[in-house]
């Protein structure tokens, strides 16, 4: 049976790196999905230096899957929606420097000037709390730029971006969407960033490191070629990455709430002590609880679910 298991890991691996995004990348041409990440991993990816690091893809192969499925639901509803993977729609995108993007929108739709960008994350928590990314609004900010571009959309009108939300782990069952009117003064951001990954390139030069090394190592490819000579720090590093920042706080703000959350059930439990019933949506019973050990006596536990409708 373990023959299965590998037999079926091997043929996931050898299909997660031929897949279209991965090509690209080891190719040396840069995406939507490239720019606003990390302007050093971009810059070692056009010089054409090649991964160094395997780092887990299945997430990756989950959200392609998911995309897949989506896109084909929705474009059996709306037959005059272009999708990503059936219509095989390319847009480039062409910036105040020169340089040009390419690459293939999931969503986009004509009548109303408008183009989705599809995300898979694992619980919608973080999404809430933070919104769209940088990396993202600069992905459907191009994609847009690219479809004005290419005649899809009526210039005189307003123009709209957006990125839809998916939890990949199944257990919030409706997507979050997030839309809004295009931002013109993100071309010049983006260009920027497009232009300081060039210049560090043409001038054999690195980059800025955007993230983290301690996020890098655990999602980037080229994780060794890019910080593997780099001198490790031993002391307490100061965390200044917004995101990171923000990623501490919440896990604060959890915990805090946490408990809180003890303290109310606590005195909850006091007030309800020996009381069995329901309310329209709770039931709450007290179950006695045999000790293993002869000596000690029985306790009472609370049993508390929701009321099925």
């Amino acid at each position: 049976m373990n023959d299965y298991g590998i037999a079926v890991q091997a043929a996931l691996t050898a299909y997660m790196d031929n897949s279209a995004r991965t090509v690209q990348s080891d190719e040396g041409r840069l995406g939507p999905s490239d720019v606003g990440f990390c302007r050093q991993r971009a810059a070692l990816m056009t010089r054409g230096v090649g991964a160094t690091d395997s780092p887990p893809k299945w997430s990756a192969a989950v959200g392609t899957a998911v995309h897949n499925y989506v896109e084909t639901a929705l474009k059996e509803m709306f037959p005059t929606w272009l999708m990503g993977s059936i219509d095989d729609v390319t847009v480039t995108a062409t910036l105040p420097s020169g340089a040009t993007i390419s690459g293939h929108p999931d969503i986009v739709i004509p009548e109303d000037n408008t183009v989705l960008d599809i995300k898979t994350v694992d619980g919608f928590q973080w999404v809430k709390r933070e919104g769209t990314s940088q990396q993202h609004k600069y992905q459907r900010h191009l994609y847009a730029m690219g479809c004005i571009a290419a005649g899809l959309f009526d210039t005189t009108k307003p123009v709209y971006v957006g990125n839809v939300y998916f939890d990949r782990s199944g257990k919030e069952p409706i997507p979050i969407v997030f839309v809004e009117e295009l931002d013109p003064t993100l071309t010049d951001e983006i260009d920027s960033w497009v232009t300081d990954v060039i210049y560090a390139v043409k001038n054999n030069e690195d980059a800025s490191r955007d993230i983290p090394s301690v996020v890098c190592q655990k999602i980037c490819a080229h994780f060794t070629a890019c910080r593997g000579g780099l001198q490790a720090n031993d002391g307490v590093q100061e965390i200044t990455d917004p995101s990171l920042v923000s990623a501490v706080n919440m896990y604060a703000e959890a915990r805090d709430m946490a408990i809180v959350a003890e303290q109310m059930k606590d005195e909850a439990k006091d007030i309800l002590s020996g009381i069995s019933g329901a309310t329209k949506d709770w039931q709450v019973r007290w179950v006695s609880v045999r000790s293993s050990r002869p000596d000690e006596q029985s306790s009472a536990r609370i049993d508390f679910s929701r009321v099925r409708k």
